[in-house]
């Protein structure tokens, strides 16, 4: 099954809310489906606060949480928040979770450190409990990490269930997510400092982590949409010259470069051919790109309408 192509704009933290409400009415009045907020502590705006205030600022946006870190939310607290945010916005809010990797947060809340196996688990027991609460039925349940009871349903969903986004890179997480999840953030591998793993920005690395997935939804009626995080987009009618500059800096022949799954550079029409061909080898349709491009990449919606 191939889904259609939506566009979301994605900041990872708002420094005031002149920038937060600039940044809606651009991505509404540019023709976008959505907009996507990280969750970390100190990154200006809450994001679930400034995803509220979109539900008023717009009217047709997808607002996306990408991702709740679970290392520091309660599935309960978060899916009452959810629903809360699905009804104030007509049933366009999309709740992502992932299993936290940002030492810094626990740093800020005072939580401690939790191991690679541990952050599965609770990730794991959180996505069961969401599973049930975001479909807005009552919960009773016992676990290693998390222990929660909900006699009434903490509200009502406006298409029947918030949609669960789920961000992996792991390949237990690429399982869960396989499983699980509404739409499928396909991500790269971080450390607990905040680096990224780059060998995870190949290719070849995006190609096992697909295999991976389409094992694990073989039984699966209807496959999740894959998220694509786009990391430097640069829209030019004389790309050339700048892809050279980012493969000397990279260490990359161009060729190479243009390849990453991270990267887009091109004129709107090398863009758009380039994402058709992602899509047709990674199935990735669900199309995330920086805020700071939103008005360069505009023409890459229409053409991919």
């Amino acid at each position: 099954m191939t889904h259609p192509f939506s566009f979301s704009l994605a900041t990872p933290g708002v420094p005031s809310a002149t920038e937060w409400r600039d940044l809606v009415r651009r991505a509404e009045d540019l023709g976008y489906d959505g907009v996507a907020l990280n969750d970390h502590v100190g990154q200006g705006l809450e994001a679930i606060t400034a995803l509220a205030s979109a539900a008023a600022l717009s009217t047709r946006l997808t607002l996306a949480l990408r991702v709740a870190n679970l290392s520091l939310r309660n599935p309960v607290e978060l899916a009452d928040a959810a629903l809360s945010l699905d009804a104030l916005s007509g049933g366009r809010f999309q709740l992502g979770v992932g299993a936290g990797w940002l030492a810094s947060d626990a740093i800020a809340t005072g939580s401690r450190p939790y191991t690679r196996a541990e952050r599965l688990l609770r990730v794991t027991e959180a996505i069961e409990i969401l599973g049930t609460l975001l479909r807005g039925q009552a919960l009773k349940y016992t676990g290693t990490c998390f222990t929660a009871e909900v006699a009434e349903p903490l509200g009502t969903p406006v298409t029947g269930r918030v949609p669960l986004t789920i961000g992996a890179a792991s390949p237990r997480m690429l399982t869960l997510a396989a499983r699980h999840a509404d739409i499928i953030s396909i991500m790269v591998r971080s450390t607990w400092q905040g680096g990224i793993d780059v060998a995870d920005l190949e290719p070849e690395r995006l190609d096992e982590k697909v295999r991976r997935i389409a094992e694990a939804e073989a039984g699966r009626e209807t496959k999740a949409p894959r998220n694509h995080v786009v990391w430097e987009c640069l829209i030019t009618p004389r790309p050339e010259p700048v892809i050279q500059a980012y493969a000397t800096a990279a260490g990359k022949t161009p060729e190479r470069l243009c390849s990453s799954p991270g990267m887009l550079i091109g004129s709107p029409a090398q863009v758009a051919e380039e994402l058709l061909r992602r899509r047709d080898r990674w199935g990735l349709t669900d199309v995330t790109v920086p805020a700071e491009a939103a008005k360069a990449f505009a023409p890459v919606l229409d053409l991919l309408r």
